[in-house]
């Protein structure tokens, strides 16, 4: 079985505690490595063979562009492989090689055949269809929702424009965005314009309680009348010539 794009079985924690090869040198393992690629990829029942023939001890230097002899010899050495029919041979790339192609198999027929309970194509299109309009749907009420969001640099044009102060325009825009521009924590933002003029008509409504003046009837509720008038003189000095201090 050909196969462009294959993978195989590699299970690190056997790889590491593997005694056999604790044994050989870090180059002799990534030897290792390569040429367990190159088996899985020939598909030989654990053999490594190339285009159908055995590589020489020549061939594989050449490919991994140094002298691969002595870390061949390192490695069968240590028994991380044997030969067989004159190859390179291991028996867990046989033994992974019939777990990778029933899997293959398994897979193929699964595939061509289609259940009775399960979805159509049409149906499945169907279900695509909905899904890309319901996702287009939600981008859109997003844009939407964000179109009624201003940007601080928007905001404090449109307050400029509007007259509003730079430091209580500052203050709003800090507020709302916040509290997710909702009015009261509660209703969402429909139009932030609207919503800046609001802001600041408040504000200049609360100025202008501030900065007016007492009225009299304020003043004359906290004003007390001299003494000498609570007694009926007409002056001070009628008081003191009565004798009072």
């Amino acid at each position: 079985m050909k196969r462009d794009n294959f993978w195989f079985p590699f299970e690190p924690n056997r790889w590491l505690s593997n005694e056999k090869l604790a044994l050989v040198s870090i180059a002799a393992k990534g030897l290792w490595i390569h040429l367990l690629c190159l088996a899985y990829k020939a598909n030989a029942e654990g053999k490594l063979v190339i285009n159908g023939n055995i590589p020489t001890n020549e061939q594989i230097s050449r490919m991994v562009g140094q002298d691969a002899l002595p870390l061949l010899s390192e490695l069968e050495m240590a028994g991380v492989f044997t030969r067989k029919d004159g190859a390179i041979y291991h028996a867990g790339i046989e033994k992974g090689l019939a777990k990778m192609n029933d899997r293959a198999e398994g897979y193929a027929s699964r595939r061509h055949k289609t259940p009775s309970n399960s979805p159509s194509i049409t149906h499945l299109s169907l279900i695509n269809d909905q899904s890309i309009v319901h996702n287009n749907s939600n981008s859109k009420n997003k844009k939407e929702r964000e179109g009624l969001r201003p940007i601080r640099s928007e905001w404090l044009a449109y307050s400029k424009e509007i007259g509003w102060g730079i430091t209580d325009a500052e203050s709003a825009f800090d507020y709302y965005e916040s509290n997710g521009w909702k009015i009261g924590g509660k209703t969402p933002v429909k139009d932030w314009r609207a919503c800046a003029r609001n802001c600041q008509r408040r504000n200049q409504t609360t100025t202008k309680k501030e900065n007016k003046p007492m009225n009299d009837n304020h003043r004359n509720s906290c004003y007390s009348p001299p003494t000498y008038k609570v007694m009926g003189f007409k002056c001070r000095e009628d008081w003191v010539k009565a004798g009072c201090p």
